[in-house]
């Protein structure tokens, strides 16, 4: 009898050790994936607009470089940023065509978020993906070249296809280097073109990839 009682509780006692394991590791399992969540949030992507017109003739490496909010963004603090909030960054390289220089070249990266009251966030944002203004006509950066999985319906005022309007490509997470213009590639953040200069108009959007702080 006190065989049997002594095995029965050196099972309970095992049993009990076994559950109490399980659950620390779950725990620390739980923990690790919260902390991995915790810092990915200060990293992602998006949608900006140039608030003035950008020449690689024209520019120098460091030249402020202004653009807006297409749509409004959440922190990793919880706040919320507006649609139309400035993000502040600066030219990186600047180049036109030359006897020297085979190709002309535009880098830029973006440094920060202009929050209410003069506040800043410091960012990191570097250029995945280029598309002409949506809203407009003109082409100064190029030739338009819209590829044919990347285009918007337009319509007229009676809701009927506009066949004379030119097709609208639009930038979404996924959209990766020039998109919109003609003998224009992207990589590492600097635009590079055959084209004797880059011209970008006030509206070009950019698909930024984002690292909060510096």
């Amino acid at each position: 009898m006190k065989r049997l009682l002594a095995a029965s509780l050196f099972v309970a006692l095992t049993v009990a050790v076994s559950l109490a394991a399980v659950a620390n590791s779950g725990q620390a399992a739980a923990q690790q994936a919260t902390q991995g969540a915790t810092a990915g949030q200060g990293h992602g992507t998006f949608s900006v607009e140039l608030a003035k017109a950008l020449d690689s003739k024209k520019l120098k490496e460091g030249d402020e470089v202004q653009a807006k909010l297409t749509g409004s963004i959440t922190l990793p603090s919880g706040a919320t940023v507006p649609r139309g909030a400035m993000i502040i960054g600066h030219v990186t390289e600047a180049k036109a065509r030359s006897k020297n220089d085979s190709e002309s070249a535009l880098g830029i990266s973006f440094d920060k978020i202009v929050l209410s009251k003069g506040e800043d966030t410091p960012i990191k944002g570097v250029l995945q993906a280029v598309a002409p203004n949506p809203n407009s006509d003109t082409t100064t950066g190029g030739p338009i070249d819209y590829g044919p999985s990347l285009r918007m319906a337009t319509t007229n005022s009676a809701g009927a296809p506009d066949t004379h309007s030119a097709p609208i490509p639009v930038l979404t997470e996924q959209s990766t280097g020039v998109l919109g213009f003609k003998n224009m590639t992207l990589k590492d953040g600097v635009i590079t073109s055959t084209n004797k200069e880059i011209k970008l108009d006030s509206g070009t959007r950019f698909m930024l990839n984002v690292a909060m702080g510096k």
